[in-house]
Parts: structure tokens; C-alpha cells; sequence
């Protein structure tokens, strides 16, 4: 027997097995059964208590984890690749089993048909489509003879498609805005009118070589502005609206036309040379210098070649030596994405030429050089320290490329693969646009006629396994030059 008692009003209530709850409102009282006869069940407090059967939520439609939710949070089951992928999720408690879609024949759509892992393949490579002309002529430039070339041919990426980008000529100090450009899609048909895309005075503009991911503002550009008198240095960013942003000015001195600086995916890195001496800062993602790199100087530095690849940046230096006679010997500076010197200037059995490449491959680099004017091109498979893993050899097809700015090298990490396009300035001018393996052979490619336009400071960008090229022509004096663009992939 258990008594309760209860104080109301100074009086003092006594009752035997039983409860009373109290109306302080209206002094009414009533009971209520806590007995056996009672005809109310157990309170919410003495319901049985959530017992975890493991830290992780499984799909079998218990609470595992006792947070009140059941089977939450249980990740998909995907099988298959390609057009065969499929997907399950957990319902009712169970799994269903993931079954594969059939693979059908594989047909040139840019998708994985027959589920083997591989797109397109058996299939060939060339145009899809013509070449597309993105600009004739802008704007009246009177009697300026060079104010309506196109210069700077450079392909961004976008949310919806591609941005087209050229600067022209200026006409002594007019203020005369000249960056214009125009949305394309992926096989590079005009989605826009010719639009000034700034109010700046672009003296030159120039694609940075760049591996992801990109910086935070956008895909970079090197540009030289026209501020007043001065040819200042700076960086553009265009972002996935096509929006654009100017930081300037930047520490990548150097010839025009030249590479000064690269994107790793996680810095800047720019070389130049100052006072006869080998200068190697590191900009950080916006373009502002965060320190200088402590390099061997190398007196007398000449051609500054980048090489850059995931993971690592090479510096291809040459000096010139006047001792015993006027020659150029090659040195090479390796340094990690951050800019940190991983293996220190040393020299190179690599021999010199004008406009060489230093391109980034699985196995290294591939250095590509011209010899003379329509002599065959060599190429040369190297270490990532520079060391040659092979002799310099003449391409199979004894091309001549380079020292013309007519051609275009872009790595392909993980793929293997070397993408090039190039002209072959002969009798009839010929654009060749090719995937090599890293010593330079020929995997696929396709060859055909320019049409009469030359193929000058060509850019590249990759939509998947289609390939867009954008490059600009030549016109005489007071014409307006084209810019041109065309779509390459699979076809069948």
C-alpha cells in the first residue's frame, strides 16, 4: 500500500492507493485509478528503448542507428557503364537487385553504346560540320590600316557553350575599346551577335596554359592593356557567365607572344627574364604575387619554354653563351603545383630552337622543335627531369611545324594523348589536327584544306570528345581578317 498526500489550501489530504489531481480553478478534485483495475495503459515513459544495432543506417527497415528516421540516408547501388548504367535505391526495407541495361551497337554520339568503357572507339576523327567564320568586321576604323585585325584567338568555357575572344589592332593612343567576342555551342555555331565585351585598351591577349581546377575567378588570360603610354601586364578572368574581370598588373614580364606564366590547379607560376637574370615568382589564384622562388638566376637567360602537366611545371631556359663562340645551351628547373623547386636547374642534352615545345605526357615531356624553314620538325621524348628516353628523331611523315605560330600542343593527362593542331604552309596551305602518343605518333587525326585562310595563334578547348579549334586568318591592309572556328570528333 502506498499513501499519498497532498498539501491544499494548508490541508492536508490523505489518500490510500489512490491519486488525486486538483482543479486549483474550481476546488473540484478527481480521481484517477493507478491500480490494477485501472483501465489507462503505461505512460510514454515506459516504452521500450531503441537498442542501436550498429553505427551505420543498413536498408532492412529497422532504426539502426535510434535516431527516429529508418533506413535514411542509404547510398544508391549503380552497375554498369556507359549507356548500361543503372541505378537502385533501397525501398521497403530491401535492396533491389542492380541489373545492367543491354549494350547495343556503338554509333559516333559521344556516348559509351556498347558499355565496353569506351566512347566512339572504331570510328574515325575529322570535321563535324565547316569552318565557321565569328567576325568580319566590327567597327568603322578609318584610316587605320591595322585597327581591324583580329588578334588573340582564345576559347573559354562557359556554362551554356564556349566564348570566342579576339582583341584588334589600336591605332596609336585612340581610346578605342577592341575586346570583342561571341557565344558559340558545342560544334561551334554563333549563339550570340559580336559583342565589345570590355571598355579596355587591349594591346594583346594571349591563352594561359592552364590544368584544373581553374581559379575561383575564372579561366585565366594573359593580356598587356594600354593604360596611358605605358604596355602594362595584366590577367583576365572569364567566368562560366562570360563575364569578365582585369587584374593588373601582374609579375610576367616578358616578350609578346611568349608564354610568361601557367595555371597549375592551385597557382600561378611566371618566368621571366630581369637584368639579365632568371626571375620565377608565384601568384596565387588571383593573380597576386605571394613570393619570389629562389632559382639558379642563369646568366644571360634567352627562351623561357613552359612545360606544364598535372602535378609538375618544367622551366626549358636558353642561355646564350658567347664563350668560345655565340651558342645556347638548354637548362631545365622542375617545380611541383605550388611552385616549389623540385629538382634545381640543370643542364640539358636537349638541342635548341626557335618556338621549341616542351609538352607535358604521361611519361614526361615531349620536346618538339623545327630545324629550319621547311626542313622536318624533330621530336624527342624526355623524363619529367628532362633526360631523353629516346633519340631526336624526324616525325614519321617529316613535318615541318613551328616558328610560325601556327601551331598548338595540349596535353591529355590520364588519356595518354597529346592533342596538336598545326598548317602545313606549302604549295597548299593544309590543316592537320591530330591526337599523338607521348613520342609523338600518331594516333588519329585528319588532314584537309584551309580554304586560303592561315591558321595563326590557334586555341583549343575540349567539350567532351569533341575538340574546337579557333584561330585567325590573314588580310591586307585596312581588312578585316577572320576569326574562325571549327568542331572536330568521331565520325563515322
Amino acid at each position: 500500500m502506498r499513501w499519498i498526500v497532498t498539501m491544499v489550501g494548508g490541508v492536508a489530504l490523505v489518500a490510500c492507493g489512490r491519486s488525486f489531481s486538483l482543479d486549483l480553478a474550481d476546488g473540484s478534485a478527481s480521481a484517477s485509478g493507478s491500480g490494477p483495475d485501472s483501465a489507462s495503459g503505461p505512460g510514454p515513459d515506459t516504452a521500450e528503448p531503441c537498442t542501436p544495432t550498429g553505427d551505420v543506417e543498413r536498408c532492412d527497415g529497422i532504426d539502426n542507428d535510434c535516431d527516429g528516421e529508418v533506413d535514411e540516408g542509404i547510398s544508391p547501388v549503380v552497375c554498369g557503364v556507359g549507356n548500361c548504367q543503372a541505378t537502385v535505391y533501397c525501398e521497403g526495407g530491401e535492396m533491389p537487385e542492380c541489373q545492367p541495361g543491354e549494350p547495343g551497337p556503338e554509333i559516333c554520339n559521344l556516348d559509351d553504346d556498347d558499355c565496353d568503357g569506351e566512347v566512339d572507339e572504331g570510328f574515325g576523327f575529322g570535321p563535324l560540320g565547316e569552318t565557321i567564320v565569328l567576325r568580319s568586321n566590327e567597327f568603322d576604323t578609318g584610316s587605320c590600316t591595322t585597327c581591324g585585325w583580329a588578334f588573340g584567338t582564345t576559347l573559354v568555357p562557359t556554362d551554356d557553350g564556349l566564348l570566342g575572344m579576339w582583341n584588334l589592332g589600336l591605332y596609336g593612343g585612340a581610346e578605342q575599346p577592341n575586346l570583342y567576342g561571341r557565344f558559340i555551342d558545342s560544334l561551334g555555331a554563333p549563339t550570340s551577335p559580336i559583342l565589345l565585351l570590355r571598355e579596355d585598351f587591349v594591346l594583346h591577349m594571349m591563352p594561359v596554359s592552364a590544368v584544373g581546377p581553374l581559379p575561383s575567378l575564372g579561366a585565366p588570360v594573359a593580356q598587356e592593356l594600354r593604360v596611358g603610354a605605358q604596355d602594362i601586364p595584366g590577367l583576365m578572368f572569364v567566368d562560366g557567365d562570360g563575364q569578365s574581370s582585369i587584374i593588373s598588373p601582374v609579375l610576367a614580364e616578358g616578350s609578346r607572344g611568349i608564354e610568361r606564366l601557367v595555371w597549375t590547379g592551385e597557382r600561378f607560376v611566371s618566368a621571366w627574364e630581369e637584368d639579365d637574370q632568371l626571375r620565377v615568382a608565384v601568384l596565387d589564384q588571383g593573380g597576386e604575387l605571394e613570393r619570389m622562388v629562389e632559382v639558379d638566376p642563369l646568366d644571360r637567360p634567352g627562351r623561357i619554354t613552359f612545360g606544364l602537366f598535372p602535378g609538375r611545371v618544367a622551366l626549358l631556359v636558353s642561355r646564350v653563351r658567347t664563350d668560345p663562340e655565340l651558342l645556347r645551351d638548354q637548362w631545365l628547373i622542375r617545380l611541383d603545383a605550388r611552385g616549389n623547386v623540385v629538382v634545381p636547374a640543370h643542364e640539358l642534352d636537349v638541342e635548341y630552337a626557335t618556338w621549341q615545345r616542351l609538352v607535358g605526357t604521361d611519361q614526361g615531356w615531349l620536346h618538339v622543335r623545327p630545324v629550319d624553314y621547311l626542313e622536318p620538325s624533330m621530336r624527342q621524348p624526355l623524363t619529367a627531369d628532362g633526360e631523353p628516353l629516346a633519340e631526336a628523331s624526324p616525325f614519321a611523315d617529316g613535318r615541318s611545324i613551328g616558328a610560325s605560330g601556327s601551331d598548338i600542343f595540349v596535353p591529355r593527362p590520364g588519356l595518354g594523348e597529346v592533342f596538336t593542331a598545326w598548317m602545313d604552309d606549302g604549295d597548299v596551305q593544309t590543316m592537320h589536327v591530330e591526337f599523338l602518343d607521348g613520342d609523338g605518333e600518331v594516333l588519329r587525326g585528319w588532314s584537309g584544306p584551309l580554304g586560303g585562310d592561315y591558321l595563326a595563334n590557334p586555341h583549343v578547348q575540349f567539350v567532351g570528345d569533341r575538340v574546337l579549334v579557333i584561330w585567325h586568318g590573314v588580310a591586307g591592309d585596312s581588312e578585316a581578317n577572320p576569326v574562325l572556328v571549327r568542331a572536330f570528333g568521331c565520325t563515322p
